[in-house]
Parts: C-alpha cells; structure tokens; sequence
C-alpha cells in the first residue's frame, strides 16, 4: 500500500512554503507593513493559519512584529534579496541612472531578461511633467520593449532559439509579431549598438535601450531610456542614444571592477 502519510506531510510542506512565501512577496509592497488580518484577507487565508506563518517568519527574522500588531519585512529578507547578483547590479547602475536622468530629462529602468521575458530592476523618475511609468519587478515579453530587443540582440548563440515562443503576441499595431521579423531587428540592434522600439508595447510610448555588457560581449542587463513619441525627434536621439551608452559602458565598469569575476561568465 502507498504511504499516505508521507505523502500528505510533504503537500503540507509544499504548501507552508508556498503560504510563506506568498506572505513575503505581499509584505515587499510597502514600508509601513500590515496588520494580521489585512494580510489574511488579502491572500485569502484564515487568520489562524496566518498567524502560524508569521510566527514561523519571525523566528526566522524574516519578519519584524511592530506595535500594534502590525508586520513588515525584517532584516533577514533584506539580507537574502541583498545576496542575489541582480541586486548588487541595481545598487552599482542607480547612481548612475540618477545621472542619466538629470543629463536627458526622461526617466531610466535597468532590465534582465528572465527566458524570453524582461524582467525590471530598479528605475530612476524623470523630470518631465509628461513621462512613462514602468513598474519594478514587472515582466514583460522582450520582443515589445527596446529592454528586450537590445538583452535579445546581444547574447550567445543559440539563446534565442532555446526560449523563442511558438507565437509572438502583437500586443500593439507596432509590435514585432514574427520569428523572421524579431531575428531581422535584432540584427539591427547588433550593428547598431543600441535597440529602439516605438510602439511595440503601449502605442504612444517609445524608448531606446542599450547593453551592459560582460567580457564575452554578451549582454546581461539593458538600460532603457522611455519617452512619448512625440518628444523622440532627431534632436532626441542626438542627444539621448550617447548618454545612454555612456552609462552603461559606466556601469559594466563599475560592476565588474567590483565582481570582477562575473566579466567572465557568458549571459545564460
């Protein structure tokens, strides 16, 4: 007969995990934390079961009880996010993404890509009173963002056939919408150094991005520069695309000067 036992403990586990896990990413969205029973009600757990997560997060540091019965994140989370290699990436390019928005006016996002997704870092705001908003942490397909063509167009041979999807979703009129198409542009990227995409993601938005680049040229973050199209003439481009190279080459320098050793890892 099969062992039952066995088997419900480790759904159990699986779904204790899960539930933690869940009330981790819940407690990243804000600094001034949440009370037991808006957590609960948010992710549609019982106020019991909550309170066993919590208490397990807290005695891990995970997790910090405040007066008032209110949780945020602790210093053990912040330790472990501190510990991921994009992280140390976000904390070396924001300086000089705060740099880049002051010499353009527009706002700035660093991205990697995550398969055939682009996933944001961190962003820096513009100054303009009309500008584009991108969220951190969203993912977005890379064939409609000039993030994921510039991340697409410089990296090893052979990535892009492992993760190119059966289809391309057309998310707007712009948007690159077939193999041959997408494989075309990034061509294009390469030559040029740099990738522009106007439209491919909200119609009236457009951006340039370019690669920060490892020892073997291969890309393993790109850092947009977004606008609405109607700012992006010529006299846009003259001066936004040099700045924006400027940076990352800024960037590379700076990260690799501190983890040298990731220079030589080829993006995977």
């Amino acid at each position: 007969m099969p062992n039952n036992s066995s088997s419900n403990t480790n759904a159990r586990g699986r779904s204790g995990l899960s539930r933690g896990l869940d009330v981790l990413e819940l407690l990243s969205g804000g600094q001034e934390g949440l009370a037991l029973g808006e957590i609960a009600r948010r992710l549609d757990m019982s106020k019991s079961g909550t309170h066993g997560v919590l208490s397990t997060l807290a005695r891990r540091g995970f997790v910090e009880r405040l007066p008032g019965g209110v949780y945020r994140l602790g210093m053990k989370a912040w330790h472990v996010g501190n510990g991921v290699p994009n992280a140390d990436m976000a904390r070396v390019a924001m300086p000089l993404m705060e740099r880049l928005v002051r010499d353009t006016g527009e706002g700035a996002i660093l991205g990697v890509l995550a398969g055939f997704d682009v996933v944001y870092l961190c962003r820096a705001e513009g100054s303009q009173a009309v500008r584009v908003h991108a969220q951190v942490s969203d993912r977005i397909p890379a064939h409609c963002t000039s993030t994921g063509l510039v991340l697409l167009g410089f990296q090893p041979p052979g990535y892009l056939d492992s993760v190119l999807p059966a289809a391309l979703p057309a998310i707007t009129p712009s948007t690159i919408a077939d193999a041959e198409g997408l494989r075309r542009e990034l061509r294009r990227v390469r030559a040029r150094g740099y990738a522009i995409n106007l439209g491919g993601w909200r119609a009236d938005v457009g951006g340039i991005a370019a690669p920060i680049l490892n020892d073997e040229g291969n890309a393993i973050a790109g850092l947009c520069v977004a606008a609405p199209r109607y700012r992006m003439n010529k006299a846009w481009f003259a001066r936004v695309v040099p700045a924006t190279l400027r940076a990352t080459q800024a960037i590379a320098r700076d990260y690799f000067q501190r983890t040298p050793a990731r220079g030589r890892v080829a993006a995977s």
